[in-house]
């Protein structure tokens, strides 16, 4: 089959597209036809070496996949051949006190999902869901590590509530977007940032009521603050990390929720802990997304209130352009890559 291999960290041109073999199958897994792979910019930071965690070289890349089930392994019971599936980022075991306590995505046993930039694909059957066939793959491959993580910030580690004010960074991202949709359709006052004054009326159209566009990296905090009486937003979902924190912080509430979503730059950020107590704000984590959220998240784009955006679908031969499109943020929504013989059957950019 045909993949593109990275052999060491490295700029986009360190990807070599080339025959790989066929993925081996174990009892508990599924092998995918792939019919696309979004490109997170958690594959960037794997692939310039920024993160490290379960990665190791050479590796095929790509953890957003959607694509049908081509084999099934002897234990397989929820899935059958040529069932369309799309993935989260990882399987758990089931069995450990997290995973017996609704804590799955911290498991300590969990098998990270890869592999997506290639023709087939081996996933262990609990890191899959169904899809409805009015969902093409191209949409559904960003929903599990991107808006799944979006609904784990804003329903679940968040708790979100009508009337609430949230702030989105790096809104215009895989999981900035529909967290964005997410937050409005919970009843909230959406601000999405976003470095970009060209993709303002994007963000106006898929729910934000207001946007800042953040120039040179300058502090609204404290004006967005002033704007809401003195108060601020109750709730953070922040995606981007150590360089947007500063700002968005300074804009937090009284009382305050900040969501950690994403780390883009591997950067450290330094805050008198006084700023927290003073605010009595609640720093949170949130851990990427459970097989329940993924198929929470699967009936909400059913629905129409998750509305993946995809801003290109390139050919898995143009990886290192993919690659090199995410990197420079030009883009409003997903970058995707398909199977040179998926992208061939009717797909243009």
């Amino acid at each position: 089959m045909l993949a593109a291999v990275a052999y060491q960290p490295g700029p986009p041109s360190v990807f070599k597209i080339e025959e790989a073999s066929f993925p081996e199958i174990k009892p508990d897994e599924i092998i995918l036809k792939v019919g696309a792979c979004g490109v997170s910019y958690r594959d960037v930071v794997e692939r310039n070496g920024t993160y490290r965690r379960d990665v190791s070289f050479p590796s095929i890349m790509g953890i957003e996949i959607a694509g049908t089930v081509a084999v099934i392994g002897d234990q397989i019971s929820r899935f059958s051949i040529g069932d369309r599936v799309c993935t989260k980022a990882f399987s758990s075991c089931g069995q450990c006190r997290y995973c017996r306590t609704g804590r799955e995505t911290t498991c300590r046993q969990r098998r990270v999902v890869r592999g997506g930039y290639a023709e087939y694909v081996a996933v262990a059957e609990d890191a899959a869901v169904l899809l409805p066939d009015q969902i093409p793959f191209e949409s559904a491959c960003v929903l599990g590590p991107g808006a799944g993580v979006a609904l784990n910030a804003v329903r679940d580690t968040a708790h979100v509530e009508i009337g609430e004010t949230v702030l989105v960074t790096g809104a215009t991202g895989g999981v900035g977007v529909p967290a964005v949709q997410l937050a409005r359709h919970a009843g909230a006052t959406v601000y999405a940032v976003t470095r970009s004054e060209d993709k303002r009326q994007a963000l106006l159209d898929i729910g934000a009521h207001h946007v800042i566009v953040q120039r040179n990296g300058e502090n609204y905090g404290k004006s967005l603050r002033a704007e809401l009486g003195g108060e601020g937003v109750d709730v953070v979902i922040d995606t981007v990390g150590s360089r947007a924190f500063q700002a968005a912080f300074d804009a937090l509430a009284p009382h305050g929720r900040y969501c950690f979503v994403g780390e883009l730059t591997g950067e450290e950020i330094n805050i008198n802990p006084a700023r927290i107590f003073f605010k009595r704000a609640a720093l949170l984590g949130v851990g990427s997304v459970s097989r329940v959220q993924l198929e929470d998240t699967v009936a909400l784009a059913t629905q129409g209130i998750i509305q993946p955006q995809i801003a290109k679908v390139l050919p898995l031969t143009r990886i290192a352009e993919a690659h090199r499109l995410v990197e420079s943020a030009s883009e409003m929504g997903r970058i995707v890559v398909k199977p040179d013989t998926e992208y061939a059957q009717g797909e243009t950019e």
